[in-house]
């Protein structure tokens, strides 16, 4: 029995600290370009419109709207959901001249979207050409929930930080990751 008790106290932490892991909405480009809506839980979902203001792309993520900086700039998003959590990510990246300058977060909960600031990173990847380049990190992005803060990582060996930046550098995609909880979106490198 002191065994069985042992064992309970070292696992209990660990299964009292949920952590759930947000699968990415596979979406493909033709449905990116109309309006969309996501159900996130039983009475929520979340609404996605694109658009075009005066040359300049935007989207409309539930409430808020998210800007093309200039007509060259184009956005792409993709959406991490976890119907248990019953909250969902929307993560929108800009690119100019084909090269990805970075992401904005956005996080849908309780029929609010928040915006959670930036992510200024592009995965250094081959392009369609063959040559390295600065890609969207959107294929290569996780989220994964531990206790009451979010983990973002990227899966690719390299990533550009700041990209086209005076501060630009290129790391290891393992030894990059985002968090983000109560006190907002902090870098760890």
């Amino acid at each position: 029995m002191k065994k069985l008790l042992f064992v309970f106290a070292l696992i209990f932490p660990l299964i009292s600290n949920a952590q759930y892991s947000y699968g990415k909405i596979e979406l493909n480009k033709e449905t990116k370009q109309n309006p969309f809506c996501c159900k996130i839980g039983s009475k929520d979902s979340i609404h996605i419109s694109p658009c075009s203001r005066n040359g300049v792309q935007q989207l409309s993520v539930g409430s808020l709207i998210c800007k093309a900086e200039t007509p060259d700039e184009s956005l792409d998003y993709e959406i991490f959901a976890n119907h248990k959590d019953k909250k969902a990510f929307v993560i929108v990246s800009r690119t100019t001249d084909n090269l990805c300058v970075g992401c904005s977060l956005y996080l849908f909960e309780n029929g609010n979207v928040r915006d959670c600031g930036q992510l200024p990173v592009a995965a250094y990847t081959k392009d369609q050409s063959g040559r390295m380049n600065y890609n969207s990190i959107l294929p290569h992005l996780s989220i994964v929930k531990v206790s009451n803060r979010y983990i973002l990582s990227f899966e690719t060996p390299l990533v550009v930080l700041f990209p086209m930046q005076e501060q630009e550098e290129i790391l290891s995609g393992r030894d990059l990751f985002f968090t983000f909880d109560k006190d907002g979106l902090q870098m760890n490198k």
